[in-house]
């Protein structure tokens, strides 16, 4: 049985498959995530009908996951008010994934259902409101965070605390040479491990896009220019792919992940290549047999008057 959703209750759709992909909420789309809000919250979970979680809880957005709570409902939350009460139809990625959740009996890749009401709410600061110091010390800590979410598999709350890092930093001004430094060595560190989540996460476009603000920040990073061949060999750029692992080389002649990536470019060029000549080759003898048949057809003279 289906949770019934009352005429006074926000219906929230979580089926994208992108991370940060518009949450649908009726016929509107929204983009904007903001971070570090303190949610109390009471929700309850639904899966064929069973209710398998039911409980008030506090958490920060983004961190959900700590608590058993899927990031569909982090997600969400961004777009409720106080007292707010939603029925969220989240979908596979939005849920508990490819892992499932053991604790609640929930099976991988299974869609959910949850009732929750936004109870009330501690917003964090915004990036304005903090000073350099603050920020580097806040980064440094979700930088961490980020690394523990990433080793544990949990590639969207990797991305959600790594994500900070580029929101505080990234457009900060009139620095000392000190801060700077750490400055760049955290967005440096936050762009490439931005670039190995959306790899995990398939979003091969997202990868190209970070690797590319790393390497505006160090153009001979190893890293930035591996991970940036991987994502363009993965769509099928074989030449990019290959210029990529070759800068590679020229960074560290030893790194033989390279070597072997640039022997796969090759292989899938020439496969690539034979293919297309393969069907255009057939495509010629096609229209050659066309026009043969045309050609031998009798011909039938009409008489004159």
């Amino acid at each position: 049985m289906l949770v019934q959703v009352p005429k006074n209750v926000s219906k929230i759709e979580l089926w994208s498959y992108t991370i940060l992909m518009p949450i649908k909420i009726f016929d509107q789309c929204f983009i904007a995530y903001n971070f570090s809000h303190f949610h109390a919250v009471v929700l309850k979970g639904f899966c064929g009908g069973r209710m398998f979680d039911c409980r008030d809880v506090a958490f920060t957005v983004g961190e959900g996951e700590d608590h058993d709570i899927p990031i569909g409902i982090d997600k969400a939350l961004e777009k409720m008010q106080r007292g707010e009460h939603c029925i969220l139809h989240i979908g596979t990625q939005y849920g508990f994934g490819e892992a499932g959740k053991h604790k609640f009996g929930i099976e991988p890749n299974t869609e959910l259902i949850y009732e929750v009401t936004l109870k009330s709410f501690e917003k964090a600061k915004e990036s304005w409101e903090m000073d350099t110091k603050e920020k580097l010390e806040q980064a440094a800590i979700v930088k961490e965070k980020g690394t523990v979410y990433f080793k544990e598999g949990k590639y969207p709350q990797a991305v959600i605390q790594y994500g900070k890092i580029v929101s505080w930093l990234e457009m900060e001004y009139g620095l000392s040479e000190r801060e700077s430094k750490a400055s760049e060595s955290l967005l440096l560190a936050a762009f490439l491990n931005l670039a190995m989540c959306y790899l995990k996460l398939r979003d091969y476009a997202k990868a190209i896009e970070y690797c590319n603000k790393a390497l505006a920040l160090d153009q001979a990073n190893e890293k930035g220019l591996y991970r940036r061949g991987e994502a363009r060999l993965l769509m099928n750029e074989f030449e990019l792919a290959r210029c990529d692992f070759q800068k590679v080389l020229d960074v560290n002649p030893q790194n033989k992940a390279a070597k072997s990536q640039i022997t796969v470019c090759q292989k899938k060029t020439k496969e690539h290549n034979d293919r297309d000549r393969k069907i255009y080759a057939n495509m010629f003898k096609k229209f050659a047999e066309r026009d043969a048949k045309v050609c031998t057809m009798p011909v039938k003279l009409s008489s004159t008057h």
